[in-house]
């Protein structure tokens, strides 16, 4: 099968750059597979393009390699990363986006430039697309630059919610196409009550399994399919009509008997 590289980016559609790390991609394996992950990634957003891969990764083929750029210190002092993790491949700056890999065996290595001087507002085109090339004809990593004892990766912007009393206090993670909310609340996490949950602002959230168990207008949060907890709205955007977006905070408040 040919090698699988999958993209992550904030670059949106509009310009050329998601297309030219392709090309570059290509030049070096041209039997490649470019999968686009996702390209509207919130600009800076590391925590969500983290959270996107780490919720996609297991969806792909076991050497598959990820090239994640969100790079908003792009030119200044920080590391490129490359890590290994259960065969597959990970390619992003040292912001956080790879800290979800610590919890597992990882080698890490940090990227140096090839003979080509890069240019200094686009490392993901310049080092990291031939860096994924390479290693997707077979490259060692450690060819491509120095192994590093202990990662130097930076604390994530990501954290999973810890209930207080009858509280959980989240954030929005991520906003989906259809204005799904999903929350730092791993589904794994989280067991039905049998009774909706209120939020600051006194709007309702009934437990559902599905969004069809809502009925027009009502809110839901049920588990998604990527593996946290969602708010939902059925058949209407949950985030636009509490007004939310990806790092907002939220509390979810039981409304089980007892409680004022």
């Amino acid at each position: 099968m040919p090698p699988v590289i999958a993209l992550l980016t904030d670059f949106g559609h509009v310009d050329p750059y998601v297309g030219q790390m392709k090309g570059t991609i290509l030049q070096h394996a041209p039997g490649a597979v470019i999968v686009d992950l996702c390209h509207e990634i919130l600009p800076h957003n590391a925590g969500q393009a983290g959270f996107l891969l780490q919720a996609s990764r297991h969806h792909f083929p076991r050497n598959a390699i990820f090239v994640c750029v969100v790079d908003p210190e792009v030119g200044f002092q920080r590391n490129l990363l490359l890590a290994r993790q259960e065969e597959q491949l990970f390619l992003a700056p040292d912001n956080g986006l790879l800290r979800f890999l610590g919890d597992l065996e990882t080698s890490w290595w940090t990227i140096e430039p090839g003979p080509a001087t890069p240019c200094h507002t686009f490392h993901g085109r310049d080092i990291l697309a031939p860096a994924a090339g390479n290693l997707a004809m077979g490259a060692d990593p450690a060819s491509l630059g120095r192994p590093m004892a202990r990662p130097g990766v930076r604390r994530s912007p990501i954290f999973w919610a810890i209930p207080e009393d009858d509280t959980f206090p989240c954030r929005v993670l991520h906003v989906d196409r259809f204005g799904n909310c999903l929350l730092n609340l791993r589904s794994a996490d989280f067991s039905m009550t049998g009774h909706p949950w209120r939020l600051e602002n006194g709007t309702l959230v009934k437990e559902a399994r599905t969004y069809a168990d809502l009925a027009p207008e009502e809110y839901g949060l049920l588990a998604g399919s990527q593996g946290v907890m969602e708010l939902a709205l059925n058949q209407d955007s949950c985030a636009r009509r509490l007004g939310l977006a990806p790092g907002d905070a939220l509390h979810l408040i039981s409304t089980r008997p007892g409680r004022p």
